[in-house]
């Protein structure tokens, strides 16, 4: 590990002028040792801010975490059954929270689906609805019996946040913003309700928003509702202290963290492959609560999350070996950049350093 701030800084420079051009819109924020200040290096440079961004499913970590405080209050219990909310979902006396949480429900997602590819593009500026989301998804069936197996879901994130506002009667903005932003003094962090809320993030353009894939500013078109269970805008710096702070113990109990870190294989493709051929630095993919993770990195166990989507790309882990470092990178869509190689990149280096 650097041993001052200006070797850092030195360290993330020279990886980051490795990873996309030097024009397009990015961040990395370094938290070397747990409760730390955030070491932060942006492009372009001449910015009198650190750039703001779309997290995309990084904040399937901060829904995690709010469900552990909630069930911290006394509120639910992570084996609670859905259908005590959301009966109408199949086998939903079955699923649990916790299955929802780790992705082990059975419920499809959309990601795959041409039809939301062709609506995102046809009007990006309309999002589906809730009962949209659900016709095109569970509601046609389930992918296994739930606990039976693993598969990405964006909707069972979403039947999460209809669950909390349910128990708490408040909106999933204002939940993230009493539980989580305001108590960590998260200023910028926040969920995005409206193409409005998109002004004050740095410039990005994607080509997933025009029928003719000609890019356009996603700024000024896209309905934040377009990411079902909602998605949170924040800077580099702010998404590394939340991350620290779970595992440091200034947000979650430490029980709460040993539910979070309690991981299931997640069969990724090529997960059958030579270790050295599998995607880079994944050795045994694995899912916790919220929380992307492989116990057998070569820096140790990586707890964190990848996001991406129209325009960002977003990825964040800590690693408890290397002293507790956590490294967030947030940028524009743009080639030669991908914000997960980014953060891996900086741990190899933090390591061998």
């Amino acid at each position: 590990m650097p041993t001052s701030d200006a070797q850092l800084v030195a360290t993330l420079d020279r990886v980051m002028a490795g990873h996309g051009a030097a024009d397009v819109p990015a961040a990395v924020a370094v938290i070397a040792r747990p409760g730390s200040d955030p070491v932060c290096r942006a492009r372009p440079t001449e910015a009198d801010r650190e750039p703001r961004f779309f997290v995309y499913s990084v904040t399937k970590t901060f829904t995690a975490a709010l469900f552990l405080l909630l069930q911290e209050e006394g509120l639910l219990g992570l084996d609670d059954a859905l259908a005590r909310w959301v009966p109408r979902v199949p086998r939903s006396e079955r699923i649990t929270l916790r299955m929802l949480l780790n992705h082990t429900a059975g419920i499809p997602d959309y990601g795959g689906l041409a039809a939301y590819h062709q609506a995102v593009r046809g009007s990006p500026g309309r999002s589906w609805t809730f009962e949209r989301y659900a016709a095109e998804t569970y509601e046609k069936g389930l992918l296994f019996e739930p606990g039976q197996g693993w598969a990405y879901s964006n909707p069972g994130y979403m039947l999460l946040r209809r669950v909390a506002e349910l128990v708490t009667g408040a909106p999933f903005d204002r939940l993230v913003d009493e539980r989580i932003a305001e108590p960590l003094r998260l200023s910028r962090t926040g969920v995005a309700l409206t193409t409005d809320d998109l002004a004050g993030l740095a410039p990005a353009r994607s080509a997933a928003l025009a029928g003719d894939g000609t890019p356009v500013d996603v700024r000024g078109s896209y309905d934040p509702g377009w990411v079902s269970h909602g998605v949170v805008a924040s800077t580099a710096s702010e998404v590394a202290r939340f991350v620290d702070s779970l595992f440091s113990g200034r947000l979650i109990a430490e029980a709460s963290l040993a539910e979070m870190t309690r991981l299931v294989p997640v069969p990724l493709p090529g997960s059958e492959a030579a270790p050295d051929e599998r995607p880079y630095a994944w050795r045994e993919p694995s899912y916790g609560l919220g929380l992307m993770a492989d116990p057998a990195s070569p820096w140790g166990p990586v707890y964190g999350h990848d996001g991406r989507g129209p325009g960002y790309a977003a990825s964040v882990f800590h690693a408890p070996r290397l002293g507790g470092v956590t490294v967030c990178v947030l940028g524009a869509e743009a080639p030669g950049f991908a914000a997960e190689h980014v953060v891996f990149t900086v741990l190899d280096e933090l390591a061998r350093a």
